[in-house]
């Protein structure tokens, strides 16, 4: 029925505000039963490789998967009473198959091993999806760094004027972080696409004394990692990604917050520019709707993050109960954090950036913001202390008629130690971005070092 889905992720309404259609695949039922297929076809493959069972018998089982017709219907029902969706699976395959498929098909397997397992196949296509994406954004953010490092601009540092920037500059910051992301992707990927073939109770007592290179060779198909030793009740890999994903939100709100606050009229230095956002009863008004969904997607993925480790609640060979929440955990996880970087992209890639106005909001202070610049002049001839004393002083004593310079510029003890350029100097944001360039540049050539595609 139309209407009938109670989830954002499904919704006819939200779902395309919290799903990735590349992502969403991934995670599908249809998916899942294609890798839990691929996983039966392997191990009969690689089995047959051992003399293990017959090669006949592998052949059989993997033309029966291939042309299987699951009984969609039929699995849903059979797995509310079963629990898992393993054994339903398997019977339907059994049925349509060979006296050989009957008798070798999931030879020596649990439902584990294809959980697990399909879990890693579809986790190795959510990381490299989302290394993709990273590496997307940060063209994005590179070629805005690029383009306004040096666009003068205020620095604001908790939540108050600072002092000079360059918006390229902070750009370049989202881009450093963003890299540490793709480093850390790399480095927990093959842990994070560990398969699983253990058996019953995880010591390949099925089959036998073959079961290492049973379990070695399977993963190697499945283009997995093996497990070293036996992994039935650990669950820490897949806690892992999801904390990672966390950490690459906080970078996508950080960024969505900035565009958020700048973009207020009091400010409006950026401005959404894709379009949208408008309001049902406020005619000038243009909501910031993509800083605002990635706000309340970082904020879903912490609160997986922070339910994630419940998997680790496990005791004995394995638990059941605390494995199945990534069921859902780690779907939605990957679909919040899939969605958040495509909208940034997006977001970055239409972003409005005033110039003007950036430069015109030093008035706001009446340039005050750049007291430290001409504290610093006076440093150089009198001491730091001293000169941060007398600048402190100069504005205590403003009444909002002069900006900076104008004070400086009048004020006798300061004329005593500084000439009348050093003080307009001083007093230009432009000349007090310190190592500006060389940080952006830096920044980049951090990104561009960093391999485009995974090795591994």
């Amino acid at each position: 029925m139309r209407g009938s889905h109670s989830s954002v992720f499904d919704s006819e309404l939200y779902s395309s505000l919290f799903t990735h259609p590349e992502m969403k695949q991934v995670w599908s039922d249809e998916n899942l039963i294609r890798c839990w297929l691929e996983f039966e076809m392997a191990v009969a493959r690689v089995q047959a490789e051992l003399d293990i069972i017959p090669a006949q018998a592998a052949e059989e089982i993997v033309a029966t998967c291939q042309s299987l017709n699951v009984d969609w219907p039929r699995l849903a029902a059979e797995t509310r009473s079963v629990g898992m969706a393993i054994k339903p699976l398997v019977d339907q395959i059994t049925d349509v198959g060979t006296p050989l498929v009957k008798k070798y098909l999931h030879w020596g397997c649990t439902t584990q091993d294809l959980l697990d397992s399909a879990l890693a196949m579809r986790m190795k296509q959510t990381l490299l999806l989302l290394r993709r994406q990273l590496i997307e954004l940060g063209e994005c953010l590179k070629t805005m760094a690029q383009e306004h490092k040096a666009t003068v601009m205020v620095a604001r540092t908790n939540s108050v004027d600072a002092s000079a920037t360059t918006w390229g500059l902070q750009v370049s910051s989202y881009l450093s972080e963003l890299t540490r992301h793709i480093h850390r992707l790399d480095n927990l990927y093959p842990t994070a696409i560990t398969g699983l073939f253990g058996g019953a109770v995880g010591n390949l007592a099925s089959v036998g004394h073959d079961g290492i290179a049973t379990r070695n060779n399977l993963m190697k198909l499945l283009g997995l990692s093996s497990p070293i030793g036996m992994m039935n009740a650990s669950q820490d890999n897949v806690v892992q990604v999801v904390q990672f994903f966390a950490l690459v939100h906080g970078t996508l709100c950080r960024i969505a917050n900035d565009v958020e606050t700048m973009g207020r009229p009091s400010f409006g230095e950026v401005r959404e520019g894709e379009g949208g956002g408008g309001s049902s009863t406020m005619p000038h008004k243009t909501n910031p709707r993509a800083s605002n969904m990635i706000q309340t997607l970082s904020r879903m993925g912490w609160m997986y993050a922070s339910g994630a480790t419940n998997l680790l609640d496990q005791q004995d060979v394995r638990a059941a109960s605390m494995r199945v929440l990534n069921w859902t955990l780690l779907p939605e996880s990957a679909l919040s954090l899939s969605t958040s970087l495509d909208r940034a992209c997006r977001l970055i890639s239409h972003l409005v950036i005033d110039k003007q106005r950036m430069a015109d909001n030093f008035n706001i202070s009446k340039y005050f913001i750049m007291s430290e610049s001409v504290s610093m002049r006076l440093a150089d001839k009198i001491g730091r202390d001293q000169g941060y004393n007398i600048m402190k002083n100069l504005l205590k004593e403003a009444d909002g008629t002069q900006d900076l310079q104008q004070l400086a510029l009048n004020n006798a003890q300061i004329r005593e130690f500084l000439t009348e350029e050093e003080i307009i100097t001083a007093c230009d944001p432009s000349s007090y971005l310190g190592c500006n360039d060389e940080l952006i540049e830096e920044t980049l050539a951090f990104f561009d070092a960093t391999e485009k595609n995974l090795v591994g």
